[in-house]
């Protein structure tokens, strides 16, 4: 049987992580503001110029912002210009100012009040859109509620438990929902399914055709068992793939895990902050190289390590519980190996939960990213106080 040797090992795993490297560290280092804080404000008479990155327990943005804004807080309020994109994750979120783009936001409870450029992506509990969007808007929660001062150019896809449309929607409306109450104006189709025949006002009006779809209960409780049996794989073969792949690295380079896990418990907002820019600007990148010839096998490679790095976040995070546990209780390094299958088998379970699945995701993916960035960072940092 052959070895592979040591140096060769490091190189493969040094070269893919540079490769990243190269196309973040511009973009996280030249073009990021990065604030951070128990309370977070930008004043009305404030302008941020870069594209921007705010964490802590509460965010207010009362000032302008000139470029994309990413938000994590447990409480966001946004009540000035946001010119370009704005992605929000957090507990409560706010949004009553404008936003000259596209409005993406998972939270708790979220309101939307103000004007939107572009199209509205909203996932969480309690949903309330008030505001005026030339784009359209897709909304997941519970409870999901477009107001009377609602208006929606173009068309809105409703997934809820409850859903009201009370406001103007210019395009049409696809919902699946266990209850629809239709009070506002629909100026295209609607398209629903719901266990009832939706709830019309007499101030409610749709232009186009009305379809109904009855949601089946019977076939629901029919394909249960199978819909649980394909979960549990599903579950089952990711927690045993996370196992294989962490395996073969602790092999090839056993130090590594636990150097990306010591980056986020150095400093939990900033691997946070730089993996939600690595969430967003690397695909840019990669479809920027895209149009030039040479880019090209440059953006393959990039997505793919980008797809993988993605793919070992989830790892990441479950190595960081180890570590945390492991010297708050001075555990051994068997009980710490228990503690992160533990973390690995609970983190791929609430993945799997709707809405819940998909801010923990995005939290995973930007923990892990971000390790990922600082590590490089300080690496080039040791390299050139040599």
């Amino acid at each position: 049987m052959f070895k592979i040797k040591g140096n060769k090992k490091r190189n493969v795993l040094l070269l893919s992580i540079l490769l990243v490297a190269f196309m973040l560290i511009p973009f996280v280092s030249v073009l990021a503001e990065t604030i951070s804080g128990d309370n977070v404000i930008v004043e009305s008479d404030e302008t941020l110029e870069k594209t921007s990155f705010l964490s802590g327990s509460n965010v207010r943005v009362d000032g302008d912002i000139n470029a994309t804004t990413f938000i994590t807080a447990a409480n966001t309020e946004v009540n000035g210009t946001i010119d370009g994109d704005l992605f929000v994750t957090g507990q409560n979120a706010t949004i009553n100012g404008t936003v000259n783009g596209s409005v993406f936001v998972a939270g708790q409870n979220i309101t939307v009040n103000g004007v939107v450029e572009n199209t509205i992506y909203l996932a969480g509990a309690t949903l309330k859109v008030g505001s005026q969007t030339n784009g359209s808007a897709f909304l997941a929660g519970q409870n999901v509620s477009i107001e009377k001062a609602a208006v929606i150019e173009k068309d809105a896809f409703v997934g809820a438990s409850q859903a009201y449309q009370n406001g103007v929607i210019n395009g049409d409306l696809s919902s699946s929902s266990e209850s629809l109450s239709v009070g506002g104006k629909i100026g295209g189709d609607l398209d629903y399914s719901s266990q009832n025949k939706a709830d019309f006002s007499g101030n409610s009006e749709v232009a186009g055709e009305t379809t109904w779809k009855k949601m089946e209960l019977e076939s629901y409780k029919d394909s249960r068992a199978i819909f649980t049996t394909a979960i549990l794989m599903q579950v089952l073969f990711s927690i045993a793939a996370s196992l294989v792949v962490w395996l073969f690295v602790r092999w090839i380079r056993p130090d590594l895990w636990t150097n990306l896990a010591e980056q986020i418990t150095i400093s939990q907002l900033k691997a946070l902050g730089f993996g939600a820019l690595a969430v967003v600007v690397v695909p840019i990148v990669s479809l920027l190289l895209m149009l030039t010839i040479i880019g090209i096998p440059l953006a393959f490679i990039l997505l793919t390590l980008y797809g993988l790095s993605l793919y070992v976040s989830t790892i990441i995070l479950a190595v960081f519980i180890s570590l945390w546990f492991q010297k708050r209780f001075s555990w051994s390094n068997v009980q710490s190996f228990w503690v992160f299958l533990l973390g690995l088998i609970i983190l791929t379970i609430l993945g799997i939960i709707p809405f819940i699945g998909w801010i923990l995701g995005f939290i995973t993916v930007s923990f892990g990213l971000g390790s990922i960035v600082l590590s490089i960072l300080n690496r080039r940092t040791q390299i050139k106080s040599i």
